[in-house]
């Protein structure tokens, strides 16, 4: 449950989604097929596309998104890269990691280098290359998502 207390925001008790995913809205068709089977495999997933609604206040919404959420993905791509939005939200997620110990997951769409922490932490790879193991890379990521650190 998200309480207020005067302008912050903050979490109370068992988070309200299993993950909140951080990418780059040129990536909005793969991030909503990866989120729709997450979706399926009982995951409660966070994100822009799904639960903003007219008239929210986004960046209110995405920091509650980031603040009610078990788990972390970043998708990587050149997009994201570049994207202001995901270096913001990206930094509020790393923050959680370090100081709340939740887990930050890189999910590679695209080349290009990783953050230097993020860069340091296992990665879903999901580039073309890697297009034959793509079912088994995303089983990783569920286990992962449902594995407490």
């Amino acid at each position: 449950m998200i309480t207020r207390e005067g302008d912050a925001v903050e979490t109370r008790g068992s988070p309200e989604y299993d993950v909140f995913i951080s990418y780059a809205h040129a990536d909005r068709d793969w991030v909503a097929a990866f989120a729709r089977r997450l979706g399926e495999r009982g995951l409660t997933v966070a994100w822009d596309g799904e639960l903003i609604t007219l008239g929210d206040l986004i960046v209110v919404r995405v920091e509650e998104f980031v603040r009610a959420s078990a788990n972390g993905i970043l998708v990587h791509s050149p997009a994201s890269a570049g994207s202001a939005w995901v270096r913001n939200e990206y930094a509020a997620m790393m923050k959680r990691a370090i100081e709340e110990n939740v887990r930050v997951i890189p999910v590679l769409i695209g080349d290009g280098p990783l953050p230097p922490l993020a860069g340091a932490r296992a990665a879903a790879d999901f580039r073309q290359e890697r297009a034959a193991r793509w079912d088994e890379t995303f089983e990783r990521v569920v286990r992962a998502l449902r594995t407490p650190l």
